[in-house]
């Protein structure tokens, strides 16, 4: 066994016992990162509770169903919920955006009630071309497989109609819509928009 003398062992127990505190206070609390809230404040106009009726996904329809659009994650997102519904399909499409400081872009997320999606095509690129928002998923593929881009462009039309426009850009054709669905902005009992 090996043995260190007497004032080197003092040394080793005084550098863990001062190096201890030091590791026991934890994260820098000085340091703590912030949603991109100026960002996000452009999609503020999209904000809200809408509601659809008689809207078409190709040639299935009509589709009933809600709209919400507001902050989520403690700021760090915006969440867009459709809920709608046409005989049997009873769906939800959930999309999350945020900005990314270190691509400079904002970054979508799409999940629904359809089976998974391949690896690398949940994700999408936003930006604002005008007053309207563009999200661009460029890897789709669609239902045999073709690959292209599929886009929804968003905007407002006065205050209290929000417009998707579904749009597929195939890599070997012209681009077609999909669907141009038409949201109203609930107003509540009293006359007020409900946001």
């Amino acid at each position: 066994m090996h043995h260190r003398p007497p004032l080197a062992r003092a040394a080793l127990i005084g550098a863990t016992l001062i190096g201890a505190p030091a590791a026991a206070q934890g994260p820098d609390t000085t340091a703590v990162p912030a949603p991109p809230a100026a960002r996000l404040a452009a999609l503020a106009p999209f904000f809200g509770a809408y509601s659809h009726s008689d809207n078409y996904w190709i040639e299935a329809g009509p589709f009933r169903g809600t709209l919400e659009v507001g902050p989520a994650v403690k700021g760090w997102y915006v969440e867009w919920v459709i809920n709608t519904h046409y005989g049997p399909i009873d769906r939800q499409l959930r999309m999350l955006t945020t900005w990314d400081e270190t691509l400079g872009r904002y970054r979508v997320w799409r999940f629904e009630t359809l089976p998974q999606s391949p690896p690398g095509t949940v994700e999408a690129e936003g930006r604002f071309e005008g007053d309207e928002f563009i999200m661009e998923w460029k890897e789709f593929r669609g239902p045999q497989g073709q690959r292209g881009t599929f886009r929804n462009r968003i905007r407002m039309e006065g205050p209290d109609e929000l417009v998707i426009i579904s749009e597929v850009d195939p890599e070997d054709g012209e681009t077609f819509r999909l669907a141009e669905w038409r949201n109203r902005r609930i107003i509540t009992a009293g006359g007020a928009a409900r946001r």
